[in-house]
């Protein structure tokens, strides 16, 4: 019969440990046999001896019994209610996928538990005998562990009940997970392995004030309770024969667990502490741990590792949203000197959603803001800790330190002190857990950033461990080793920093393997999903472009989760399309004259995360309201800067204006920006600027309705003065109208001038103010024909010119006569002027440098020049 497959003896030892089992057909199970149908029913009982408290042991029997009756009576099997108690009391060492395959009943008698199968219930397999024995010796284990646990307690402990129902637990979880584990032949660990899992379960089980209580029951009877728990695994090893195989190697070894699960009983309760509340957790950060709108971020990822973890955590801070998509609305005028554009510190924009799968739970309390840096939040934490009490901080602060030339890396790492410094002023014994800073993608011209990256997490790495004290431990999170970003390349990031949904999960598993390695906070960090969702994109709709008072101002409906779009325009019957980021569902065309004709389409654009396809073309024609530039623009270098004076805006619409803005533009440094100030007076002092560096100026006029197309004026070389005479002056004849000029140029330069005359009239000299930026031009629509004209070239810086060069010409072919055949003052006509100009370009423009200033970035790099308007 199956049911004597590994029967035992029904007679009860004389000397029975705390946990026995006896086990066999109910045939031969005497007394037992009225508990069953047939004498070919499995009878398996569990016997209790722990003298110490026999009542309270009998009334955990019936309570576990009574549990499993009520499992029952929702339809599961016997088989079930034992898998979720194991399921429901796992410790991570190999939790149990297979709840088995038997039915039966379960009654609590005297001082045992006995559990019956009927005839058609009992396998004949192996694998059937080995979930069957797993999952119901760990179910009765927990029961006698929890008994035990009693026993080494003393009498009254108030605390004593909940503190051995979670040992009892986590030791019938182990129980099981192990069995389970050898006879799938699967490795479970060693006692270190044990001992750690046992901890984090032991301390899981219980909070508030048990929790301390939990620590003292462990140092004071941990070993006594493995001792007593050791007799009975090998009584139940002796009993079942080959099956008990595992419960003999663990009890072998078990005492050897004792110090790892006391290591990490303290290091739980170092960690967290024990307040009777849930874990209190306040995340710091800048735009990486806030995140934008329609992001998982990563915060969401570490509170449902929690979540898992089945640990009770109150995440708490002053904000709960992400960063908001930009707010349609017209270009923001240039701030006038002596204002502070920006952010308030105590306004910043968080009421941005998240994606569209995040759990309606998520708790979402932070202290995470874009651009934040650890100079700034170092002044504000002990406000934040006063107010919000958090047991842990997590902070995932510096990149903006670093990166936007607030401080070096010592400097830096003297605000991440202060900051601990100050958090601990409001909260002596909070903990912290601090990230180092990520490298990102190569932004041109900053060679040093990873450079200062790297040091300052080298100095941080050796300063974390002299920042703790008994109280308030401080850990490092090893954020760069996590997050697969780096200067050549960053698949984390969406724009070579920020995390993508990949990325999340990397920085919340940096943060979680330090809480569980180190604080010893939730049984296991799970690996980083190899697949994450894919960012929704949207096709922008209801596109419209009307005329405004601005010139052109385009609109389409928002997209939710955009981190961006990308409108492309261009004057109708052109070919080729100008692309601008926008960060709203706005954008205005300002830099236009009336009547063009302006053809534009949108499309999302969510950087590393995909764009959407392009939307419809619309047009519509620009009718603007904006006044003209200033006049007469002087530029004069400066050893840091740039002095400005023009003449005031005149013509339509220039009775409100209001102010004058100042544009420069750096064209030495890689990756440069616009940099822009104002002032209402009609010159200026531009500073910090870089010495030796070439600057583009230009100069737009503001009214009563905004700004409109600047004026560029002549460029200037930081620091030199008027620059030297070019030399080697050649050129090239590259069909009868046109001419190709190269010259050697001058550092001091900062742009050069054609000069010409009519040679076969012996005309003046001339020229206009268009600047070339390289020693070469190409010059067309030379009527007549180009030898009728002789060329010269001067350096300018500002208005520092230099003297001409020696001049060029090309021969005039033979059948010309020396060039006779041209009119007188040809060289003078408005088509030659236009060529000189413009070098045959053709259409509505102000210019190459104009054309290069509507391409050109306009987030700040680094701090805005500042303006002074000449007494």
């Amino acid at each position: 019969m199956a049911c004597a497959t590994h029967a035992t003896s029904f007679e009860a030892p004389a000397d029975a440990p705390a946990i026995s089992i006896r086990m066999g057909c109910a045939g031969n199970a005497g007394s037992l046999r009225t508990l069953a149908h047939s004498d070919s029913d499995l009878v398996v009982a569990f016997d209790y001896n722990v003298p110490e408290r026999p009542d309270e042991t009998r009334t955990l029997a019936r309570d576990a019994v009574a549990a499993v009756q009520a499992d029952q009576d929702t339809g599961h099997t016997l088989a079930q209610a034992f898998y979720d108690y194991a399921r429901d009391n796992a410790v991570g060492l190999y939790p149990a996928t297979d709840a088995g395959d038997y039915d039966g009943r379960i009654t609590a008698t005297g001082d045992s538990i006995v559990l019956v199968l009927p005839t058609a219930e009992v396998g004949t397999s192996a694998t059937w005998w080995q979930k069957f024995i797993a999952n119901g010796v760990g179910w009765a284990v927990s029961i006698g562990a929890s008994a035990i646990c009693l026993a080494l307690t003393a009498p009254g402990a108030a605390l004593a009940a909940p503190v051995c129902l979670g040992v009892g637990g986590a030791t019938g979880g182990f129980v099981t997970e192990a069995m389970n584990a050898a006879f799938d032949n699967v490795s479970f660990g060693d006692p270190d392995t044990w001992g750690a899992l046992l901890g984090a379960a032991f301390w899981g089980a219980v909070s508030g004030a048990a929790s301390g209580y939990m620590v003292k029951w462990a140092g004071d009877a941990a070993g006594a309770f493995v001792t007593r728990l050791q007799l009975s695994l090998r009584a139940f090893a002796a009993k079942i024969g080959n099956l008990g195989n595992p419960l003999t190697y663990i009890s072998d070894r078990l005492n050897e667990m004792v110090p790892a699960l006391l290591r990490r009983l303290n290091e739980l309760q170092r960690g967290v502490g024990g307040n009777g509340a849930p874990l209190r957790v306040m995340v710091v950060g800048d735009s990486m741990t806030q995140g934008y709108e329609g992001d998982w971020t990563w915060r969401y990822r570490l509170w449902k590792w929690f979540r898992d973890q089945r640990i009770d955590v109150d995440f708490v801070g002053p904000y709960k949203g992400t960063k908001a998509q930009a707010r349609p609305q017209p270009p923001a005028r240039p701030a006038l000197q002596g204002e502070t554009p920006g952010a308030s510190l105590d306004d910043p924009d968080t009421s941005g959603g998240y994606a569209a799968g995040v759990d309606p739970a998520f708790d979402s309390d932070h202290f995470g803001v874009w651009g934040r840096q650890a100079m700034q939040d170092k002044k504000l934490i002990r406000g934040m800790v006063a107010q919000y009490n958090p047991d842990v901080i997590l902070v995932g602060l510096g990149f903006n330190d670093l990166g936007w030339f607030v401080s070096g890396p010592q400097e830096t790492l003297d605000s991440m002190k202060t900051f601990v410094d100050e958090a601990r002023a409001a909260r002596p014994d909070v903990k912290f857990a601090v990230a180092d800073v990520p490298q990102r993608t190569y932004i041109g011209g900053r060679d040093d950033l990873p450079l200062s990256t790297t040091a300052y997490d080298l100095m941080l790495r050796q300063a974390v461990p002299q920042w703790n004290t008994p109280v308030s431990p401080v850990e490092l999170v090893n954020w760069s080793g996590n997050y697969t970003c780096a200067r050549d390349a960053c698949p984390s990031g969406y724009d070579g920093l920020h995390p993508n949904a990949v990325g999340e999960f990397q920085i919340a598993h940096a943060f979680e393997t330090t809480l569980h390695d180190r604080c010893g906070i939730g049984q296991t960090v799970p690996d980083v999903p190899p697949t994450v969702p894919d960012r929704p994109l949207g096709v922008p709709a209801n596109v419209r472009a009307v005329s405004s008072d601005l010139g052109v101002t385009v609109t389409w409906d928002r997209v939710y989760g955009a981190r961006g779009y990308t409108v492309r325009s261009r004057l109708v019957g052109a070919t080729a399309w100008t692309e601008t980021p926008v960060q709203a569902n706005r954008y205005d065309t300002t830099w236009t004259q009336d009547g063009w004709d302006w053809e534009y389409s949108v499309r999302v654009d969510d950087a590393g995360d995909g764009t959407s396809a392009w939307s419809p073309v619309v047009r519509a024609t620009a009718h603007p309201h904006t006044t003209a530039a200033p006049t007469h623009i002087l530029t004069n270098p400066t050893m840091d800067g740039v002095d400005l004076s023009w003449e005031p805006a005149t013509g339509p619409y220039s009775d409100s204006v209001d102010r004058y803005e100042i544009i420069t533009w750096d064209k030495d440094a890689p990756g440069a920006v616009l940099q822009s100030t104002a002032v209402r007076g009609t010159s200026a002092h531009i500073s910090g600027l870089t010495s030796g560096h070439h600057y583009l100026v230009a100069v737009a006029t503001w009214n009563s309705v905004g700004g409109g197309m600047p004026t560029i004026a002549r460029p200037v070389t930081i620091g030199a003065r008027t620059p030297p005479v070019p030399t080697d002056l050649h050129i090239k004849s590259v069909d009868a109208t046109t001419v190709q000029l190269d010259w050697n140029g001058s550092q001091q330069a900062a742009g050069y001038r054609v000069w010409y005359r009519n040679r076969t009239t012996n005309g003046p000299w001339l020229s206009d103010e268009t600047i070339s930026d390289t020693p070469e031009r190409g010059i067309a629509f030379l009527f007549p024909g180009n030898w009728n004209f002789e060329f010269a070239v001067t350096a300018v810086n500002g208005q520092m010119e230099s003297a001409r060069s020696d001049t060029v010409s090309v021969p005039a072919p033979p059948t010309t006569g020396g060039g006779n055949s041209g009119a007188s003052g040809t060289g003078t006509s408005d088509a030659f002027r236009k060529a000189v100009r413009t070098g045959g370009a053709s259409g509505p423009d102000v210019g190459q440098d104009l054309a290069r200033l509507r391409k050109a970035p306009t987030t700040f790099l680094s701090p805005m020049p500042t303006a002074h308007p000449h007494m």
